[in-house]
């Protein structure tokens, strides 16, 4: 299940179906094991690519690339990788991919991580990005799982990602409704719809989209 399919869904339900979803796209991240290769593509630094197999779990130091599904999987530096593709099972369009980038850490955005691997939930001048994060377990529940997604967004001209939004289940427009404004500062319009709550959280895909389409016609003048 990609997670542009996931945000749309969000914009069609209660918040009383959001953890039923999110713990089925946890389930299934963990059904698909750490070893598991599929159909992918990998785009590189230099502009060049190659179509194979792709590792799933994707490692901070290489990548396993396989160039056929019996082939010996090979080490590439991920490094030397920009965007990893997963292609679905016709082997042409595009499932998911991820692009390997720094963000901004904290709530004051002032230090840089290093290179970390973002999934792409909307391209654009404004690229958003998704990062999950899975807690299992406590002394009471040991089988109790908890998922957090962390959206972060960038132009090309930036150093770094920045947040823009949590998803975890409570007062998840807190960070929206206090970075998204900042972020579309240069569209006020914008901004005042998020600050106003006219926007939320549930409409962080659509703010993605809209600052777009008025960025790139901006361009155009």
């Amino acid at each position: 299940m990609s997670f542009i399919f996931f945000i749309n869904l969000l914009e069609k339900t209660k918040m009383k179906n959001f953890i039923v979803i999110l713990l089925l796209i946890v389930a299934s991240n963990t059904v698909n094991g750490a070893d598991k290769y599929d159909n992918g593509k990998l785009i590189f630094t230099d502009g060049t690519s190659r179509v194979g197999w792709v590792e799933t779990s994707m490692g901070d130091d290489y990548i396993n690339f396989k160039s056929s599904k019996t082939a010996e999987p090979e080490k590439v530096p991920a490094e030397k990788i920009k965007t990893i593709v997963y292609l679905n099972d016709d082997g042409k369009t595009t499932e998911i991919e991820y692009d390997r980038i720094k963000v901004y850490l904290g709530w004051k955005q002032t230090r840089i991580s290093d290179f970390g691997w973002y999934q792409v939930v909307e391209r654009g001048i404004a690229t958003l990005y998704v990062k999950g994060t899975t807690m299992q377990g406590s002394i009471y529940n040991p089988n109790s799982v908890a998922g957090f997604q962390d959206y972060f967004i960038i132009r090309a001209d930036e150093p770094a990602a920045k947040m823009i939004a949590n998803i975890a289940g409570a007062n998840n427009n807190q960070t929206y409704r206090a970075k998204a404004p900042l972020y579309f500062a240069d569209y006020p319009e914008l901004a005042k719809k998020i600050e106003t709550k006219e926007y939320t959280w549930k409409d962080l895909l659509t703010s993605v989209k809209e600052y777009n389409t008025w960025a790139a016609s901006k361009k155009k003048k």
